[in-house]
């Protein structure tokens, strides 16, 4: 029951999540800027709006699941290393 956590470096995939997990909260940034743009020039009465609004809640959604996988201490499922 006294097992110490080993903190293992990020694999490849973990990477690749981390950078698309920055993406999109990049991606959140800009649909935020668009869609206080939109509201200026527009109103909020237009599906236009509605859907920056989905796209905001999506890309900061995936972005949030995406930094969780980046930063999880995955086991090593290597079979070949074990003895």
């Amino acid at each position: 029951m006294n097992e110490e956590i080993i903190k293992r470096p990020r694999g490849t995939g973990q990477k690749i999540s981390w950078f698309f997990a920055m993406l999109c909260y990049l991606l959140s940034l800009v649909s935020i800027v668009f869609a206080l743009y939109w509201k200026m020039e527009n109103g909020t009465q237009s599906p236009i709006f509605a859907s920056a609004l989905a796209s905001i809640f999506f890309f900061v959604s995936c972005g949030f699941v995406l930094q969780y996988v980046a930063n999880a201490n995955l086991p090593d499922f290597n079979l070949s290393k074990k003895t």
